[in-house]
Parts: C-alpha cells; sequence; structure tokens
C-alpha cells in the first residue's frame, strides 16, 4: 500500500502536466473607442471561472485551455464583447460604451471625446433607442428625445423630411443645423436607414459647434452609422416590419342634407333669393364622405439586414434596405433601397485606412396639399356631399353643374389621376487614412463625395368634364443634379505630462465646393394617353415649354483649430478656432472668423466633496462663449443680376432682351451668432440617476433681412441687408434613472427646453415688418415679424363674442365713431385698439406666438427575463396655432361645404357667441384675421410603444438557433390637446416667415407594426 502511494501521487502530476501543456496564452490590449487604454477590464472564459483582469496598460494576459473559441471582455459602463480567437494569441479589443452612462463616449467635430471630459453641451441619441420605428428617416424618431430639440413634421406625407430646430429658430433665413454624416457635411437623412445608425450626437452650443464655424450657428447634428469591431466575431442580424396606417382624426363636416338646409338660411340673411339646386332634392342626399374616400389605409413594409465583424487587423459592415410607406392618400408614396459600406484596416500598426459608402435609391410622390386652389385634402373639406366619387357610367363626379358647388376638382380624382414618377440616386461616400507619426500624434486624411441625381416625370390625363377642366393631356420631364466635394487634412494630438496634464489638439484645413444644374421640358396635346406614348416627343410641339441652368458653382474653404486640457481631469478647458471663406460674399467680405472658449470643473473629484456628499457621485459645471456664422443665403447677392427673355417695345415692334433682376449688395457678409452657455452635470445615487442642466442666451447679429425701399426699381428686387438681431434664451434639463430588481431592469429619461425668442432689433422702426404669405381666398394675413415680438407671430383683430342685439350694436364704445350700417346681431365684436371709437387697419395687434415656450419628452425601457417594452412620448407648451382650414370652413360666403360647427351658428340671441351668423354678403368682414381662428396648441402624445420578447436559447438537435425578437408596436397611438385641427404638430408653410398654420396639409398617421430581429 506504501508504494502504491508515490504511484498515484506520479498520474496527478503526470495528469497536471499535460494539462498545462493543453492550454495556450493569450494576451492583448483593451481600449474604448477613443484609443484610451482601459483597466480593470474582465477577461473570461466563457462558461468557466478562468479568468483576468487588464493592467493599468490595458494589458493582459490569460492562459485557456485548448479548444477554446471565444473570450469575453465586460467593464460597468461598456458593452460586453464576445471575441472569437481563432489562430489569433495577440488581440487588440475595442470596448464601446453603453448608452445613458456618464462614462459614454461622444461624438464631436473631426472626433470623438469622453462624456466626462466634455466642456459644451451635446445630446447623445443612441440608435438603440428608435431602432425598427416605422419612420423614414430618424429626423422623426428624434423627437422628445433631446433637450433643446425641436422636431416638427409640416405634413403627414410619406418621405417628408420634419423640420430641425435647435434652440430656437435663430433666423428669418435658414435656420436647420448642420448634418454631418459618417464626417461628410452632405445628404439626407431620408437616405440613411434608422436602423444603420449607431448614434447622432446634437452638438447645441458654441463651444461644441464653433469648430464647424460658417454653418454651426443652428447646431451640428453629428450622424454615426454602425460598424464593427475588431476583434468581433461575425454577426448577422436581420430586422422585417409590416404596418398599416390611418388618419388619427377626422374632421365633423355638413351632411349633404344639412348643407343645403343652411344654404338656404344664409341667402334668406341676406335677403337674397335661394339659388335653384339648394331646393334640389338630389342636393339633400348624402352620397360621399369626402375625407374617408380620400383618406384610406396606408402600408408600411420595411426589410433591412446587416453583417459586421472584425479581425485584428480588419473591421467590416455591410448593410442593406428596403423600405416602402404607401400613403393615406393614394399615389403617394415612399420607397427606398439602399446599401451602405463601412471598413477600417489596420497597417504596420501605425497606419489605419476605411471608407464609408452609401448608396440611396429613394422613389416618392406627394400630392400638393398646401393650396387653396387646388390643394387634395383642402379639396375633399370643400366638396359637395351630394357628389359620388363615380357616376354610373364610371366617370368622375363633377362639381360642373352649377358655379355654387365650387370651383374645385373631384379630389380623389386630383389624386389618383396623374402618373407620377421621381426617383433620386444618391451617393455619399469618403475614404479615409490615419497615420500614427509619433505616440500621440496622428494625422489624417478624409476625402469625400456626395452627388444627387433626380428624375421626375409627371402624365395628367385630360378631364374636360371637371370644373377646372384639363382640356389636354400633358406631360412634365426634369433632371437636376447635385454635386459636392470634399477634403480635409487634420493632425491630432493627444497626451498626458507629468500624470496630471492631459492636452488633446485638434488642427487643420477643410475645403468643400458644391454643383448644381437642372432641365425641365413640358408638353400637352397627347392624343392616346397610353404609357408607350407618354414621352415628350409624342406631344404637341406648338404647345410646349423649357428651361434650364447649368447652376452657380459655389465653396468654402476653411482652417480650424480646437484644444482640449484637463488637469487632473478636474478642471478642464476648450478653446477652439475656425476661419471661414465663402464664396457666397465679395471678396473683401467672404473671411468670417469663428472663436470659442468653454471650462468645466469636475467639482465632484475635491476632496472635500467627496467626503461630504457620498451619494453624488458626479457633479460638473461648465460654461462657454463663442461665435458661430451662417451663410445660408441666396448666392451672388453682391452682383446685380441680369435675367434673359425680358420683352420689350420698340415703336411698334417686340424685341425680346435682358435686364437687371436683382441690385446688388456689395457690404453683404455672414450672419453671425454668439452664445453663452451655462450647465451643470450630475450623477446621484451610484449612477443611477444622470441628468443636466443648462442655460442659454443666443444673440444673432447681422441677420440678413429684406430691406424696405420707398424707390421703385422697376422689375428688379432687392437684396438682402445685414440688418437684424434675434435673441434666443432659455433653459433646458435632461434626467435619467435607470435600475433593476432582479430580473426587472428598467430605465426612464426625461428632457425639457424652456425657450423664449424675440426679434431685438429690425429696422430700427416698430411700424416696419417681414411679412408672410397671404392665405386662401380670403386673402388672409396670418402672420407678421415685428421688432420686439417673437418671430412669424400672429397679427390680427381682437374680438369679444358676437353681437346678440341690436342694442349691443348701438351701444357698443368700440365702434362709437364707426360706420354700424352693416353690423347686424350675430356678427363679430371686435376691440378698438387705439381709442378711436372706430375698427380698422390700426387696430390689429399682436395675436399669438407660433414657438413653444416649453418642448418636452419622456422615454422609458423596461425588461423582464424574455420581455421587453419601450415607449416614447413628446410633447409641446405654450405655443398658439392659426386655424386658417376653420377660416375656410366657416365662411359662409364660400360655394362650398362647410364645418359641422355651422350647426352652432349664431341664429338668434344667445345661440352662440363664437360661431357668426350665416351671410353670403359678409358685409361686416366676419371672416377677416383675428383671434376667432388662433388656437391653443399645446400637446402630448404617445409617439411610439412597443411590446416585445426574445426567444433565445434554442436549439435544433445540438445546432444553436438564432436568436428572435418578435415584437407588435404603435407609431403616432395617441395625443392629447385642446386644438381642433387634424394635428398640432404644424411646421412652417414660409420659410421662417410663418409657422403653425393650418392649411389642410397632409394629416398625421397612426401606425400599428408587427416585426421581428433575428440575431445570428
Amino acid at each position: 500500500m506504501k508504494q502504491q502511494k508515490p504511484l498515484f501521487l506520479t498520474l496527478i502530476l503526470l495528469l497536471c502536466t499535460s494539462w498545462l501543456f493543453a492550454q495556450q496564452a493569450i494576451t492583448g490590449t483593451v481600449t474604448d473607442s477613443v484609443g484610451n487604454r482601459l483597466a480593470s477590464v474582465s477577461v473570461l472564459v466563457p462558461n468557466t471561472s478562468i479568468g483576468t483582469t487588464t493592467n493599468e496598460n490595458g494589458k493582459f494576459s490569460i492562459n485557456v485551455p485548448q479548444g477554446t473559441t471565444q473570450l469575453e471582455f465586460s467593464l460597468i459602463g461598456y458593452r460586453k464583447q464576445t471575441v472569437a480567437l481563432g489562430t489569433r494569441t495577440d488581440l487588440i479589443v475595442t470596448l464601446l460604451p453603453v448608452p445613458n452612462g456618464l462614462a459614454d463616449v461622444v461624438v464631436v467635430g473631426y472626433g470623438v471625446q469622453r462624456k466626462r471630459d466634455v466642456t459644451g453641451t451635446i445630446s447623445s441619441v443612441k440608435g438603440d433607442d428608435f431602432k425598427n420605428i416605422p419612420v423614414s428617416n430618424s429626423a422623426q424618431a428624434l423627437q422628445g428625445r433631446a433637450a433643446g430639440v425641436d422636431i416638427v413634421r409640416s405634413d403627414g406625407a410619406p418621405g417628408s423630411v420634419p423640420t430641425i430646430r435647435i434652440r430656437g429658430t435663430g433666423t428669418i433665413n435658414s435656420a436647420d443645423p448642420l448634418v454631418v454624416i459618417d464626417g461628410v457635411p452632405a445628404g439626407s437623412l431620408n437616405d440613411v436607414n434608422p436602423n444603420d445608425i449607431a448614434s447622432i450626437e446634437i452638438l447645441k452650443d458654441a463651444s461644441s459647434s464653433a469648430i464647424y464655424g460658417t454653418r454651426a450657428a443652428n447646431g451640428v447634428v453629428l450622424v454615426t452609422t454602425k460598424k464593427g469591431n475588431f476583434g468581433e466575431q461575425l454577426k448577422t442580424s436581420i430586422n422585417l416590419y409590416t404596418g398599416t396606417s390611418k388618419v388619427i382624426k377626422y374632421l365633423d363636416l355638413l351632411t349633404a342634407p344639412d348643407l343645403a338646409k343652411l344654404k338656404r338660411e344664409a341667402y334668406t340673411n341676406d335677403s337674397l333669393a335661394v339659388p335653384g339646386i339648394w331646393n334640389d332634392p338630389y342636393y339633400s342626399v348624402q352620397r360621399t364622405d369626402w375625407q374617408r374616400a380620400l383618406l384610406r389605409t396606408g402600408k408600411t413594409n420595411n426589410a433591412d439586414f446587416a453583417l459586421r465583424g472584425g479581425s485584428n487587423f480588419s473591421t467590416y459592415s455591410f448593410s442593406g434596405n428596403y423600405y416602402d410607406e404607401q400613403g393615406l392618400i393614394p399615389n403617394s408614396y415612399f420607397k427606398r433601397y439602399s446599401a451602405r459600406i463601412n471598413s477600417e484596416h489596420r497597417l504596420l500598426k501605425i497606419i489605419r485606412v476605411g471608407e464609408n459608402f452609401l448608396y440611396s435609391n429613394t422613389q416618392n410622390n406627394a400630392p400638393d396639399t398646401r393650396s387653396t386652389q387646388t390643394g387634395t385634402v383642402w379639396s375633399a373639406l370643400r366638396f359637395n356631399p351630394a357628389i359620388p366619387v363615380k357616376n354610373e357610367d364610371g366617370s368622375w363626379g363633377t362639381s360642373k353643374a352649377d358655379n355654387e358647388l365650387g370651383d374645385i376638382n373631384n379630389p380623389v380624382m386630383t389624386a389618383e389621376d396623374p402618373i407620377v414618377n421621381n426617383a433620386s440616386n444618391d451617393i455619399l461616400t469618403n475614404a479615409y487614412i490615419e497615420i500614427d507619426i509619433v505616440k500621440g500624434l496622428r494625422v489624417r486624411a478624409n476625402i469625400g463625395y456626395g452627388q444627387t441625381q433626380y428624375n421626375s416625370s409627371n402624365f395628367t390625363p385630360a378631364e374636360p368634364e371637371q370644373t377646372r377642366s384639363i382640356n389636354l393631356a400633358s406631360y412634365n420631364q426634369g433632371h437636376s443634379e447635385n454635386s459636392t466635394m470634399l477634403e480635409e487634412y487634420t493632425l491630432t494630438y493627444n497626451n498626458v505630462f507629468a500624470k496630471n496634464h492631459s492636452v488633446n489638439f485638434t488642427g487643420g484645413y477643410s475645403a468643400q465646393t458644391f454643383k448644381s444644374s437642372y432641365f425641365n421640358a413640358w408638353r400637352n396635346g397627347y392624343d392616346d394617353p397610353s404609357s408607350a406614348f407618354q414621352n415628350l416627343n409624342n406631344g404637341n410641339p406648338a404647345y410646349q415649354y423649357n428651361n434650364g441652368s447649368k447652376g452657380v458653382k459655389s465653396g468654402l474653404a476653411s482652417y480650424f483649430g480646437r484644444l482640449n486640457y484637463g488637469y487632473k481631469s478636474r478642471y478642464l478647458l476648450t478653446l477652439t478656432m475656425r476661419a471661414d471663406g465663402s464664396s457666397k460674399f465679395p471678396v473683401n467680405k467672404q473671411w468670417g472668423y469663428f472663436p470659442a472658449f468653454s471650462t468645466g470643473w469636475r467639482i465632484s473629484d475635491e476632496t472635500f466633496f467627496k467626503n461630504s456628499i457620498p451619494f453624488i457621485n458626479d457633479l460638473k459645471l461648465t460654461g462657454g462663449w463663442g461665435e458661430l456664422g451662417n451663410q445660408a443665403v441666396p448666392d451672388l447677392q453682391y452682383l446685380p443680376i441680369i435675367g434673359t427673355n425680358q420683352n420689350y417695345n420698340f415703336g411698334n415692334t417686340p424685341v425680346n432682351g435682358v435686364a437687371v433682376t436683382s441690385l446688388a449688395n456689395p457690404n453683404i457678409t455672414w450672419e453671425r451668432a454668439q452664445m453663452t452657455n451655462i450647465s451643470l452635470e450630475f450623477g446621484l445615487l451610484q449612477n443611477k440617476i444622470t441628468g443636466t442642466v443648462t442655460y442659454f442666451d443666443k444673440n444673432t447679429k447681422d441677420m440678413l433681412i429684406p430691406f424696405p425701399l420707398t424707390e421703385t426699381y422697376g422689375i428688379a428686387s432687392i437684396p438682402n441687408q445685414n440688418i437684424g438681431t434675434l435673441n434666443n434664451h432659455g433653459i433646458e434639463a435632461e434626467l435619467s434613472y435607470q435600475n433593476k430588481a432582479g430580473a426587472f431592469t428598467y430605465s426612464i429619461g426625461a428632457n425639457a427646453s424652456f425657450i423664449k425668442n424675440k426679434v431685438t432689433y429690425l429696422y430700427g422702426d416698430k411700424s416696419n415688418y417681414i411679412p408672410s404669405v397671404i392665405y386662401g381666398r380670403q386673402l388672409l394675413e396670418t402672420s407678421r415679424t415685428y421688432e420686439g415680438q417673437p418671430i412669424a407671430s400672429f397679427y390680427g383683430f381682437k374680438t369679444n363674442g358676437l353681437y346678440q342685439t341690436q342694442k349691443d350694436i348701438d351701444e357698443d364704445p368700440n365702434i362709437a365713431n364707426d360706420d354700424r350700417t352693416n353690423i347686424k346681431p350675430g356678427d363679430v365684436r371686435f376691440v378698438d385698439q387705439n381709442g378711436d371709437g372706430k375698427i380698422n387697419d390700426q387696430d390689429r395687434v399682436y395675436l399669438g406666438n407660433p414657438n413653444p415656450k416649453a418642448v418636452f419628452g419622456l422615454n422609458g425601457n423596461a425588461g423582464y427575463k424574455n420581455f421587453d417594452l419601450n415607449f416614447s412620448f413628446a410633447g409641446v407648451s405654450g405655443i398658439s396655432l392659426y386655424n386658417a382650414d376653420r377660416v375656410a370652413g366657416l365662411d359662409a360666403t364660400g360655394v362650398f361645404n362647410w364645418y359641422a360647427d355651422q350647426l352652432n351658428r349664431w341664429h338668434g340671441e344667445g345661440t352662440s357667441n363664437s360661431v357668426p351668423r350665416l351671410t353670403r354678403q359678409n358685409l361686416h368682414n366676419n371672416y377677416r384675421s383675428s383671434d376667432l381662428w388662433v388656437e391653443d396648441g399645446s400637446y402630448i402624445a404617445l409617439k411610439y410603444v412597443a411590446l416585445g420578447y426574445t426567444f433565445n436559447q434554442l436549439h435544433a438537435g445540438a445546432t444553436k438557433l438564432p436568436d428572435v425578437r418578435v415584437y407588435a408596436s404603435v407609431y403616432n397611438a395617441f395625443y392629447i390637446t385642446k386644438y381642433t385641427g387634424f394635428t398640432p404638430e404644424l411646421g412652417y408653410t414660409d420659410g421662417n416667415r410663418q409657422r403653425g398654420v393650418d392649411v389642410a396639409q397632409y394629416p398625421s398617421a397612426r401606425t400599428f407594426t408587427v416585426g421581428a430581429s433575428i440575431n445570428f
């Protein structure tokens, strides 16, 4: 027995030795996406207890059993990553931050930065937050997700891109932010599949935006698409969803019997003979609900896939997308086919080369829903309900029988008849090379190119039986091209001196050129409407026109630099300078210089703070100032513009010639926006609660506005002048909370911004103003921009109910010195503002602000085992809307259908104090611009809610099946609002000169979807 013990020990030793020899050593380095090496990263062999951690230099070494195929890397604040080994024994691993953590890395201009070191104001929204939302572009999905960002969709047409306003409307000119996609300031958000987006950073203050100088006055939106990671095994994902859409609400209109009755009453009130058509029984029979005939069920289908991964030396990502949205209105649609390729390669350890390539083909058609002459939705609200969509013989119903039926065409015919093909082919690509010259010093060259080719064709059949007769079929064809070329060269230096002094410098040169051209041609007189003959050659050359332009080539040249300094990561400083030269301005005015600085103090790193307030884990105070530029104005205003095809007469002989069509302004130059910013960032209770509160003050100076002249210059227009100033100031806040209880995890985030907008200087004369377009057949002036008021304010008469009796009229002091002959009980009581006892133009005043005082959002998600729930609310308050379509729907002088509110009209003392009496003559002008049509536009909406379940750990025999998440969702689930129109989300209808005016735009839809995401 004693002899067996050494033998047993020998066998144990041999087994241990063989086990040791059956292992292999794996070494490597772990960094974040900025390149900072990460300490204390857990490195684990899956399903074992074998593991290690990285040292202070991000290095690790681990012995793993033979046959090990994967390693898991994890660190608090970063996403867990599984890396395939293959034959590799020396790894380079990059960890990505988790959303909503203070350890986040955010994209900044020309680079990335740890969020804890940022001194500017940046909102970051992760792509996973809006994944699979049924929208054509990411701007719609951003709504309610970032403080200080107002997303307004001007109409609900498929493919329409919302307006983005960052910290209010900063100018009467284009106030759109600069959009940068993968480092290229070009392209459209409609080109990018939202499921391809990794993150969207919104640069809101001068310090973060100033490195983009010339185009950053209205903020910057940085879109970063998903890419593969070094050392990441191949991952395949497939996303599929399908859905249906319905209009959120219908407006209440009169039925045919009620309409005929009230038409008779209107004539009787004016002691006029009632036209025979209103006594004709045919027109007292309800045949068509024109809203429901036009606004049908829409459909949305989406399919996309992605292949992503990487080796130690290369990353790759390839994705494709098909998106098809059929709108509520027939023949309205948006389709997108897109493909994206991203890759990066490490060469010789010091060189990296990479590229981003996007191709997108979009096809779309959206009907005209802005016109009060032929607008599709406007026509559906006005068309007589006794008329059928189609007659028994198959022809379209028409209002041609009598002038009392109105001069509009069948709205369903207007939508369905035209054969429209609009297609856009877009390319956005860039290639770059980075070289590490020495440790911490890197040079980068980036070349980008973007091109859009747009082709359109429109065939309109003849419809001679409609009121607005289309006697001859016509065909229109157009083509346009826009392209941009970008070249950028940057030098980046990053180092730490004496352990406590960190320095990061980025400097460079950028140049970008823009070119455009277009042509358009038209013919009519097509005897054969079949598709084979729908081309220009088959039209009648006697009825044709064409035009075109090679366009103007413009360009920008820029020099920029940014220095970030930190002492112990506690005291922070950012200095930025950019010089821009623009071809839009004369030589002596071309260059603009845009400086900015910001500082930060990480209070929570101070010893006195750590020891006294333990529940506050992070506290940072930042502040800064800077100046930004805006050059988004028409080209060549510094030169006199000469137009061709001008007609002259010499005696009795007409001659075609040229003329000056625009005068010159040789002093035109940049608009400038100066911004001051103060922020407090915090993390509480082990960073379960994080938040930011910011105060900002933004002043736009040298705003380019039209100059009012009393002189006459024939047909020549007057160029803009650097005159106006405008102020936006306010507070914005973001707050989030995340936690878990056992298997239940949850997070919730809220944001809000409170903004005041005021034009501080216009012409130095408060009686002068900038007008907006006139609305409708009533020729209503809805909006004016005055000094001392918010931009695009509503303007008109104040009212005080309706006159109930003749005594009310006789004793009204508002009209004590006025002619009362045409005023009758049931007419509107207008308020005398200047005390002269008369109602005239001098009594028109400010009626409301279309710019919201507050914009807010609430977002959250929860998970329990395999279930997940996501939701997003958005809303605004303190906003006025002008319901111009309500004017048209109640105007008794119109020969159209009316709103059902006419049933509550004034028709005797006490019957109404808001809906005027019916009168065809309208001698008191009850329907002029007034506060009768201004409504509270505040709302809160559940924009998106989705419930999902993930099937994982499924096997077919020994084969593991891919993870599958199935879900159901609702987009635009509901609105809580007092607004009476289709939707309170009303955008811009005349640039920034008019906002929040309801002209019966394409209404918003509620979309129900079901889908699945498959991950291999």
